[in-house]
Formats: C-alpha cells, structure tokens, sequence
C-alpha cells in the first residue's frame, strides 16, 4: 500500500484563508457586545463629569478641603487658556497654581529677603492622600533647603545643615542666649521652686498641711479670641488665685481687707485710706501697716525700691488669731517722717509669655505626660532668674527624628517630629498686615459655590 505523503502546502489548502471576511452569530454579537461597553464608558465619563469630577480624582481631599465638594475647578485650572468649558479630565491638563492657593489663604513669602529659592505651594501641600492636616507638610518640604541652607547673609542667622529634628537641629534659642544678666531684667522676680514643692507646707488661713503640684500655680491659658500661637501656652501665675491663699497681703490686724496686688502705688493709697479710717492722724499705726505690707510682703518676691526708708524687720514679731504676721514697736519721729516721706517702688516682673517666640509649642498636647519628666530642674530650682525649660535633649526622648505627618502612623513609641509640628513657614497675620499681603474679599466664595449639588 503506498504511504500518502502530506506537504505543507496540502496541508495549507485545508485552510479557508477568507474565514475572517465571513461573519458568523458570535462574532457579530461579540462585536456588537464589545461598541455597547465602549459607548456606555464613554458615556458614563461625560455624565459623570457634568455633574461630578469624581471619576477623574487622584484620591481623597483633606478635611479643610471637604468644603470645596466636586468643585475641582476651584483650585484646578485648566493649561490651555480659555479650555476651561471643558470638562475635567476630558483630555486638559489642569494644574493647580499658586494664585488659586492664595484666593482663599492670606499668607507672605517665608523669609523672602534670605532665601534663593522659591517653591510652589503645591510642593509642600500635597492634596489627594487622604483627609489629613494639609498644613503638616512632610518634612522633606524642609530639608530639601535646610539639609543644605543657601542664604543671601553672611554668616548664616541659623542652622544651614538641618536634616531632621534629632540631626542637626540646634539647642532652643532661648536656651542659647539667656545670659545671667539677660534672665535678671526679664523676669525680675524672687521664686524658690524647691521650697514650694516641699510636701506637708503650712497652709493658710487654718494653718493645714498642704502639699502643693505644678498644676496648682501653672495653668494652661484660654485661647478664646487670640491666635493659634495661644493655644495650648502656659498662661502667667496668677497672685489672687495661686498664692493669696498662703501669702496674704493683710498688714493691719484691725483692717480684714488685703491691699491689692497691684503697683506700689495703688496698694500704698489703698493702705493709707484704711489706716486713716480705723486710726486717724497714727502715724506709728501708718507705718508699721507699710514695714508689714512692704517689707514683709511684697520683698518677700519683689525687688522693692526705697525699702530702707522703712524700719528694719529686726522687729518683735506676733501672730495674730488668723495667722496673720504683725510687727509690735515703736519708731522715732525721725524715723517715722522718713517712712512716711519715700514712696516705696517695686520693680514689675517681665516673665515672658512665650519662651518659643520663633516656632510653637502647645502645652494641652502633652498633658499626658508629668510636669518634672520636662521640667525636672523645677524640683531643685532655688532662684526665681533659673530658666526651667527643657533643652532639645528632653524632646527628642519622644520627638526621635521621624515624621510622618501625612501617614502611615507612626510605631508605637514613637512621637511626630515633622517641622511643622512646632514652625510656621509662612509670615504671621501681623507681618502680612504690615506688608499687605491680605485677601481681597472679592476673590471670596459664596456658600453656593462651594457646595456640590447632590
């Protein structure tokens, strides 16, 4: 039997080569499938786009965004001038510029007179990763100039190699240059921590046992109606709240008013009014009433001028039924003229609101933690001029140089150190109204602008 042979070219002939040009049920309805999915998509793009730019958004805005809904187009612009009918997405690159920025936020160059380079707003606040602080910039929005600082002045004001909070960022300026002398004229004022934070302290006016707490004198300020630079700062101690209740200025024990904690002079009128009331024309009553209120009293935390006018406390002292202290003498006339010639001064106290006053710090953020774990100097501290701020040191126990102020969140241990955290970059309001550099209000948004029509 002869083998039949097979070729490719028999082979090839078993092939109908017009298959394609012939139609069939599948293909036809495969084709037919596949425009219909086509026509729907781009269907559904230009719908969507008229009532909403949702399906052409890279992620979601950050909560001081949310206002703005699905109007893209009020920050995005499109490149193409006069393109802007068209919808977003639909083909037209649309950048955000500075200008649609500074429409709604009033803010100044930052430190325009020393650096070089210039950089968008956009480089820093990065929108479309989620609904954080858009403010928190990441920290390379820093270092890509601090890391490497050019600046017009020589030598440099600051730090020019700053890559991040644990590496190379200097000491607290207020610790820098607080010299002796400096701490002397700024605060003015005769304080002993250590004796205060002593346990079981005479109290008044029953003379219980008392043990006093940093919080006792030290209260977080009410930032109601004042800047962000307010929140979370430590307000002033108050006399009549934190010390009357131990120190009284009581000076008669005929008088049950305590003069004011007020300048020299307004306390003296108040003393010499009641004196004149309960003893007319005693002059010995007169100035003892100021040996207690001046010399017993107010130089117990003040620096009182023309003290030496008054007599010396080498006095008889004696304790009256309220606790009271007293004096018991008598002066000459000589003494007594004197006394009463010389108006005693007291120099003010000038403790500086904000020991920051080139970045922030907010005191609530960190009331989870103990006064002494920041302030441990406070414990032994014996002299009113000893600042009790803590060094860089002591942040970075928690503020460990990593930052991820747009997300993930950090590991457990581990505190935000971004430089936003604590610096402004742009002016403050008050350089701005210097400058300027403020909003128009006609470049304002109305309500129905803003909202999206759902």
């Amino acid at each position: 039997m002869a083998i039949r042979r097979r070729t490719t070219k028999l082979l090839a002939k078993r092939h109908d080569l017009n298959y394609f040009k012939k139609g069939s049920p599948i293909r036809t309805w495969q084709f037919r499938l596949a425009l219909i999915a086509i026509i729907a998509a781009v269907g559904w793009i230009a719908l969507s786009s008229i009532h909403s730019a949702q399906a052409f958004s890279s992620g979601p805005i950050s909560s001081s965004h949310a206002v703005f809904g699905q109007k893209c187009e009020a920050c995005h612009k499109p490149a193409i001038t006069g393109a802007g009918f068209l919808p977003v997405g639909l083909g037209v690159s649309r950048s955000v510029p500075d200008s649609a920025c500074a429409s709604c936020h009033s803010v100044g160059l930052h430190h325009a007179n020393q650096t070089i380079a210039s950089k968008q707003c956009s480089t820093c606040h990065i929108e479309h990763v989620g609904a954080m602080h858009l403010a928190n910039a990441p920290i390379s929005g820093c270092t890509q100039c601090h890391a490497n600082l050019e600046v017009r002045s020589v030598p440099a004001a600051v730090a020019t190699h700053i890559d991040n909070f644990t590496k190379g960022h200097p000491d607290f300026r207020a610790l820098r240059t607080a010299t002796p002398e400096v701490r002397e004229a700024a605060f003015g004022l005769k304080f002993n921590h250590a004796d205060h934070l002593k346990q079981d302290l005479t109290g008044k006016p029953n003379g219980e046992k008392v043990t006093l707490h940093c919080e006792y004198c030290h209260q977080v300020e009410d930032p109601a109606g004042r800047d962000s630079a307010h929140s979370g700062r430590m307000a002033n101690v108050n006399f009549e709240r934190s010390c009357q209740s131990c120190h009284s200025l009581e000076f008669s024990a005929k008088v049950n008013e305590q003069a004011p904690h007020a300048e020299a002079a307004k306390s003296l009128e108040f003393l010499r009014a009641k004196m004149q009331a309960i003893s007319p024309g005693d002059k010995t009553a007169l100035v003892k009433a100021e040996t207690i209120l001046f010399r017993q009293k107010c130089a117990l935390c003040h620096t009182v001028g023309n003290i030496d006018a008054l007599p010396a406390t080498t006095i008889t002292n004696r304790i009256n039924n309220s606790g009271a202290t007293f004096i018991n003498a008598s002066f000459s006339p000589a003494e007594m003229q004197t006394a009463l010639s010389e108006t005693p001064t007291i120099a003010p106290s000038h403790a500086p609101a904000r020991f920051f006053t080139a970045a922030l710090f907010s005191h609530s953020s960190h009331n989870t933690v103990q006064c002494a774990e920041c302030h441990a100097s406070a414990l032994t501290s014996t002299s009113g001029n000893d600042l009790l701020m803590p060094n860089i040191g002591t942040c970075q126990r928690c503020h460990d140089g990593q930052s991820r102020p747009q997300g993930p969140a950090l590991s457990d241990g581990h505190a935000e150190s971004g430089c936003s955290l604590c610096h402004e970059y742009h002016e403050t309001l008050q350089a701005q109204l210097k400058t300027g550099i403020l909003r128009d209000d006609k470049a304002a948004f109305r309500i129905d602008q803003l909202s999206s029509a759902h």
